[in-house]
């Protein structure tokens, strides 16, 4: 079986490399980050080029996310193809024009939650928190995850709303802010019923959290990428640092483990596009999802860190760039689920196979 891309698969990824490269150079993203904005200007433009088309494939998606990552793409892409466009697509409901958010985590430490209730004369209500909502200064909508008398539902919210209240959170990654949504009374329209609510929304978390693997890919390889133009451009004692070992097998080692990462991230696409369509086993898509999520994480902060310690005290500095990418690294590291609960499915499949 040929696991290679194809023509059309690399041509998409070159195009969008070139697009993001020529529209987001380091000081830019520098300017952005600084001033913790996204860019709603290009939104118009990414759904002109097909970003958000229903029809992409998962393995499309994934390439485009990995540059993403690379870029540090300032948009709601993530938000609206990897966790809203999956929610719209089981409710058999046709994506609006604008970016879209999902909120669904319950704020830690709390017994808050989000309640809908049927509201007199139709339609519904929401009562309660969602914390941890990804991108929504940039975005016209939010499908909000919601327990009602018959389980937990899934509820569209076109913004802005009544009865609620946009507090920001603080965040390590300024291109990706997060606030805390308050609703009290909020009139919403109901996509997902109780009867399939949960599988809906853990399906919808999974896709993300795959593209959110193919992400942390493409940070891996810009971070390994600024290190290894450091490495080769400073001298000392007459040659480049990259001519010295010390120097050399870190940059292997993280180069290896970006490899990985892009295997098994991409593998991860293809199992989890093939199970939406019902022609994957789901047996396979959990371990084959943990190990994309828990090596790409790694891949991401090793790199990066990595890159710390080549570039010396440079890279420490504010106006050198590595520091956003790092903070994506870290973000993306703790995003959902934490690395321990991909472990533990893991060691599940490892524990319950035959010797």
């Amino acid at each position: 079986m040929d696991f290679a891309l194809t023509d059309e698969q690399r041509d998409l990824q070159v195009a969008a490399a070139r697009y993001l490269a020529d529209r987001y150079p380091p000081d830019r993203i520098a300017a952005l980050a600084d001033a913790a904005v996204g860019d709603p200007d290009a939104w118009p433009e990414l759904r002109r080029q097909g970003w958000c088309d229903p029809e992409l494939g998962m393995v499309e998606k994934g390439l485009l996310a990995q540059e993403n990552g690379y870029a540090l793409h300032p948009t709601a892409w993530w938000s609206t193809v990897g966790l809203a466009q999956p929610v719209h697509r089981a409710a058999g409901a046709a994506m609006p024009p604008g970016p879209l958010t999902l909120a669904w985590q319950d704020e830690a430490g709390t017994d808050g939650g989000c309640r809908a209730a049927p509201a007199y004369g139709g339609g519904w209500r929401l009562t309660g928190t969602r914390c941890l909502v990804t991108d929504v200064a940039e975005v016209s909508g939010v499908l909000v995850a919601a327990d009602t008398p018959d389980g937990l539902a899934l509820f569209a919210v076109t913004m802005p709303a009544d009865g609620m209240t946009v507090t920001p959170q603080p965040t390590l990654d300024r291109l990706r802010r997060t606030a805390r949504l308050r609703f009290a009374d909020t009139p919403a329209e109901l996509l997902v019923t109780a009867d399939t609510g949960r599988q809906v929304l853990a399906a919808a978390r999974r896709h993300g959290g795959t593209l959110l693997a193919c992400e942390a890919v493409g940070v891996a390889r810009r971070a390994l990428d600024l290190a290894r133009r450091h490495a080769g451009q400073r001298v000392q004692f007459g040659r480049p640092i990259g001519a010295y070992q010390a120097v050399a097998h870190q940059l292997a080692d993280s180069y290896v483990a970006v490899e990985l990462a892009t295997s098994l991230s991409l593998r991860a696409a293809w199992l989890v596009g093939a199970a939406d369509r019902g022609a994957a086993d789901e047996a396979e898509v959990g371990p084959a999802y943990a190990e994309a999520v828990v090596a790409a994480r790694e891949a991401a902060v090793r790199a990066c860190e990595t890159a710390l310690q080549v570039t010396g005290g440079l890279g420490a500095t504010w106006e050198y760039p590595l520091h956003w990418w790092y903070r994506r690294a870290l973000w993306l590291d703790c995003f959902d689920l934490p690395t321990a609960a991909h472990l533990a499915t893991l060691a599940r499949q490892v524990l319950a196979a035959p010797a």
